[in-house]
């Protein structure tokens, strides 16, 4: 691997472990993590095939007041790397290793939100103070924890050699992976109910449509119809947004107005 491609796996790996706590641009999704891992190795496809069936496996997972679910920033990061870099696993081992990787992440963006507690006592401190800059010294030095909660081990899985984690995936056998793999096959499938039973909508169900067309009438490889897919939502959006700032106001009646009038009323 490549000294450019090193460092940039480095910054997805810190950027993702970011967004994972900061939960903001989404790029610790595993259908992005996955993909700018796969441009950063060079192996495109296998990051998007990688990627798009870890976010249906992931697409659930979310924190519940104070329960914190598997981790999902390391295992994207973590698998794509095996997948796609010089070790060169196969899909199924990689999205076999997820679950493992994503407890170990858990129990660690648990330990550092312990950790961290004292630093959010300063910025509270700092808030109280009106002292801005401090606060933000703060909230950037959380933020660098959690993104070195990746990186370490990112890191660290890089320094081993390829071929001695090839050997030790080999000794695995093989029914352990295959019944790992029909399990994730079965959330997968839970997954992908879940974003049929978010598309169930009249306005959603023809973009549904066109694209089992698409994919079953055509050659087109998995790139392209993702390309495509992209186009039709941003163009949809850009409709959408267009006829609801054509529509007229309907007299500056908003939520405040309605809050005032009972007001009124008491």
């Amino acid at each position: 691997m490549s000294i450019i491609s090193t460092i940039l796996i480095l910054i997805i790996a810190f950027v993702v472990g970011m967004d994972g706590i900061l939960d903001e641009w989404q790029v610790y999704q595993p259908i992005i993590a996955c993909t700018l891992i796969g441009i950063a190795t060079g192996h495109l496809v296998s990051g998007i095939l990688l990627g798009g069936t870890l976010q249906m496996i992931m697409i659930g997972w979310m924190n519940v007041g104070a329960a914190v679910a598997p981790d999902i920033a390391l295992p994207a990061v973590i698998s794509a790397l095996l997948v796609c870099g010089p070790v060169a696993l196969t899909i199924k081992h990689g999205i076999a290793l997820t679950i493992p990787v994503a407890v170990i992440g858990q129990l660690l963006n648990v330990a550092i939100r312990k950790s961290i507690v004292k630093v959010v006592h300063r910025a509270d401190e700092a808030a109280n103070e009106g002292n801005l800059s401090k606060m933000n010294r703060m909230h950037l030095i959380s933020l660098s924890i959690q993104g070195l909660r990746v990186l370490i081990p990112t890191a660290l899985v890089m320094v081993v050699n390829p071929v001695y984690i090839q050997w030790l995936f080999n000794q695995v056998p093989a029914g352990v992976t295959n019944g790992i793999a029909a399990s994730i096959g079965m959330i997968s499938a839970v997954g992908f109910a879940i974003i049929i039973n978010m598309m169930a909508d009249h306005t959603l169900w023809i973009w549904l449509g066109i694209g089992f067309l698409i994919a079953a009438f055509s050659n087109l490889g998995i790139f392209t119809l993702a390309l495509i897919g992209a186009f039709l939502t941003l163009l949809y959006l850009w409709l959408v947004n267009k006829h609801q700032r054509s529509k007229p106001e309907n007299g500056g009646n908003d939520d405040m107005d309605d809050f005032d009038k009972e007001l009124d009323d008491l």
